[in-house]
């Protein structure tokens, strides 16, 4: 028990994430609507500018409550409450919960998923057409053994029905078994890398040392063969000399395309605190391209992304996705650092720069969008999908007093076209926009789905409809358990498989 306390207390100061406020403004959002792409939704914390190595844990606990409808509570905990603390044990597994079979009322089945320990449920994302994934950025092997945490990524088929753990299609480690290195913090692809027709990934591991360089980050490549991906098909990249520092976080986002179209998928990778050391001190944030090749991906960058104002904590590189926004059938890269400036004279609102296929990337971003004044906007990005057409989401964890998202239509300039935000003085002062997502209920209708892991006394999910253009007020989604907790709504994802996921990665199992 000692034990346990002690390491949630290292990992909650370690573990990277944002929090937001948000208000009732407009909530009015375009006519139409897009599916929802993945991207980088864990956004590190304001204060994270010196990301700390991780004790974690693992442990063979996994639960498995198959159709439990909407007024289901979390896995049990105690069965008889005990006397002192001896009488029981506690396991951090983390989880994830799954909501299917969405009824016009709001409501929908759940079944939940317990980790092997190590935070399952941090970050949920998806990997191309097939597959998505599921991070436990500190589980041990074995289970539970709190010296040994190396991180796992597990990945499942997209047409499956997941109910356990052993559904994964894959199953990843870190090739070397490093410690604490944050290992599937995200992941980009799959896209070939090296050329030989076979599908790779690129797997973030944003708090690997380097010497005595600790959090610098660095890039596992997993190699696609027949049979899929295997750790000891993988190779290793990270930061020159040149630009290395300690606690960049690089790669806590990657982004995979064949930026040159010679062939072979490149990679992006951001750290919000990486980037050459300005002369008052810290760092800008940058994004480090990295060149795929025969050979496999070049072991350090080729050249760099660096925000266009030049001051410390813009946290550019923070969040990333890869997306054709303006049609031409050629990727297009989005990039958000929380605490980007507009102008050497402006607040840190935070921003994204959007780099469009055709366009030197390495001159000037062809957009931009920026926030209002310390609301750290561009804390996640995604492409979502209302009423038939594809927005750009933006979510800004600071505005508002709780948090908002906001949509912009690629099609005309990134133009605001409405956003999501509650009404004043909503639930608790503590309580901020973790992550979002949207499914569609019916021919005409979207439900927004916002987490909020700080909400209530262990999280809560959020729900709004979406019909002819206009946002319903948001309420408790229905079918969330009756008693959230550990950190439920951290992470929230549409699987494309007609489901909701939602991480509880802090989650406590006694037995």
């Amino acid at each position: 028990m000692p034990a346990l306390l002690k390491f949630l207390a290292i990992m909650l100061c370690a573990v990277l994430i944002a929090c937001g406020s948000s208000s009732d403004e407009e909530n009015e959002i375009p006519d139409e609507n897009v599916p929802t792409e993945d991207s980088d939704t864990a956004t590190p914390d304001e204060n994270d500018e010196d990301p700390n190595p991780v004790s974690d844990t693992d442990s063979a606990v996994e639960e498995n409550d198959e159709n439990e409808n909407s007024d289901a509570d979390f896995p049990e905990n105690d069965s008889e409450t005990p006397g002192d603390d001896s009488d029981y044990e506690e396991l951090q597994t983390g989880g994830i919960y799954i909501f299917s079979d969405f009824e016009g009322s709001g409501n929908a089945q759940s079944r939940n998923i317990l980790g092997n320990g190590g935070f399952l449920g941090f970050s949920i994302f998806s990997l191309g057409e097939k597959y998505w994934a599921v991070s436990a950025i500190h589980e041990s092997i074995p289970a539970f053994d709190w010296d040994n945490a190396t991180g796992r990524l597990y990945i499942f088929e997209k047409v499956k029905k997941v109910e356990k753990l052993e559904n994964a299609a894959f199953v990843l480690n870190h090739p070397d078994k490093s410690l604490n290195v944050g290992f599937g913090y995200t992941a980009a692809g799959p896209c070939d890398i090296n050329g030989d027709g076979l599908d790779d990934i690129a797997v973030s591991s944003h708090l690997a040392p380097f010497g005595d360089l600790y959090a610098a980050g660095e890039i596992v490549v997993f190699y696609g063969d027949a049979s899929g991906w295997k750790e000891e098909n993988s190779s290793i990249s990270r930061l020159s000399s040149k630009y290395m520092q300690k606690a960049d976080s690089m790669s806590q986002s990657l982004a995979c395309l064949d930026y040159d179209g010679d062939g072979f998928a490149d990679i992006f990778a951001g750290g919000q605190n990486a980037g050459p050391e300005l002369s008052g001190g810290g760092s800008q944030g940058m994004v480090a391209f990295f060149k795929g090749g025969a050979a496999g991906l070049s072991e350090n960058e080729n050249w760099v992304l660096l925000p266009e104002v030049e001051e410390n904590k813009q946290y550019f590189g923070s969040s990333m996705l890869v997306h054709d926004f303006n049609g031409d059938s050629e990727p297009d890269l989005a990039v958000s650092g929380w605490g980007l400036k507009e102008s050497k004279n402006s607040a840190n609102s935070g921003g994204v720069y959007i780099y469009l296929s055709g366009t030197d990337w390495q001159a000037a971003a062809s957009n931009k969008i920026f926030g209002e004044a310390d609301s750290q906007f561009g804390s996640a990005l995604k492409i979502i999908e209302i009423g038939g057409k594809k927005y750009l989401a933006v979510l800004a964890t600071k505005d508002k007093n709780y948090g908002t998202v906001n949509f912009y239509d690629p099609a005309e300039n990134f133009a605001a076209r409405g956003r999501f935000s509650f009404p004043s003085a909503f639930y608790s002062e503590n309580g901020n926009i973790s992550d979002f997502d949207t499914i569609k209920l019916s021919a005409d209708t979207d439900l927004i789905v916002i987490g909020g892991k700080y909400f209530g006394d262990g999280g809560m999910i959020f729900c709004a409809t979406v019909k002819d253009g206009t946002i319903s007020e948001p309420e408790a989604c229905k079918f969330q358990p009756a008693s959230p907790e550990g950190g439920f709504g951290n992470s929230v994802f549409n699987n494309k498989n007609g489901e909701i996921v939602v991480g509880m990665p802090e989650y406590i199992h006694r037995f």
